[in-house]
């Protein structure tokens, strides 16, 4: 099945959505140089006019092409959530969006921020577009389309070569939540990666980027328990697989595939050797956010 008008309209929605992120940000320097408003949503989780601006427009472009398609906001769904932590998603024709995944980066004018599109099928992703409108880097992908996933329309692939913690340059967000318990969990499974003999660390901020830096062969495996929700993955999700990589539920010991459910997530995706490896030197984790 063909996804290429689903596909055009995320890229046009997406590219119209950096025109409006841009738009806030007076060029280099740091958050003096935004001018969004910003407001706290929870603890250390923000939120600017610009996200709920760029939400705004892409829903109602998306409604003008598909008007009987549902779609899923982070902002909207912060002020009235559709369903709980772990229930399942919808099956029909879903759109995601998060308007912008990294709002802590772009509020103080850091680079890695991303609109990031998604559309699902059968509670499936099937097509992505990701948009860093600073680095005006474009990546897309859709499943069937036989073009795999593209960086500003040159094909790109995951980084192969990488089959364990050794040689993987790994990226792995620790999030807004900062309860003792996940907090101690998350510093004590870096000590783990480090101890294996992990080549690199990164943390940039915005699951949907580490997604595509992972299609795009930039970083070799992306882990975080606890993503903010399933509009920072949706798109990312597609991209990866595309891409010749895997996205695995990190709480599954199975190697399972990430499914699409509401609340906070967890995620490891690339190559699927190392995303093996990375997995048994973490261990499963155990910090449960339904009961916390």
């Amino acid at each position: 099945m063909s996804y290429q008008a689903e596909l055009d309209l995320a890229k046009s929605a997406a590219l119209k959505a950096g025109e409006i992120i841009r738009s806030y940000s007076a060029g280099a320097g740091g958050r003096s140089k935004n001018s969004a408003a910003v407001c706290v949503k929870s603890g250390v989780d923000l939120v600017t006019e610009a996200d709920t601006h760029v939400e705004r427009v892409v829903k109602q472009m998306i409604k003008d092409a598909f008007p009987e398609d549902i779609i899923i906001g982070e902002e909207e769904q912060a002020e009235c959530p559709m369903a709980g932590q772990d229930e399942p998603f919808p099956s029909g024709r879903v759109w995601c969006v998060d308007p912008i995944d990294g709002t802590t980066n772009f509020v103080h004018n850091y680079p890695f921020v991303a609109v990031s599109i998604g559309f699902m099928k059968g509670s499936i992703p099937r097509v992505g577009v990701v948009y860093n409108p600073f680095t005006n880097s474009l990546y897309e992908a859709a499943e069937g389309s036989g073009a795999g996933t593209l960086l500003n329309n040159q094909p790109v692939r995951i980084d192969s070569d990488a089959a364990s913690v050794e040689d993987c340059l790994l990226v792995n967000n620790i999030g807004h939540y900062r309860h003792d318990d996940f907090v101690d969990e998350s510093a004590d499974r870096v000590k783990k990666w480090l101890r294996a003999g992990l080549r690199g660390y990164r943390a940039s901020g915005s699951a949907a980027q580490n997604l595509a830096h992972v299609a795009s062969g930039q970083v070799s495996c992306y882990y975080e328990h606890g993503y903010g929700g399933p509009w920072d993955v949706c798109a990312g999700m597609v991209l990866v697989r595309e891409a010749g990589g895997v996205v695995w539920d990190a709480r599954e010991e199975d190697g399972s595939d990430l499914k699409m459910r509401f609340g906070k997530g967890s995620v490891c995706a690339g190559g699927k050797r190392v995303v093996e490896d990375v997995l048994r030197v973490a261990g499963k984790p155990t910090f449960n956010f339904s009961k916390s």
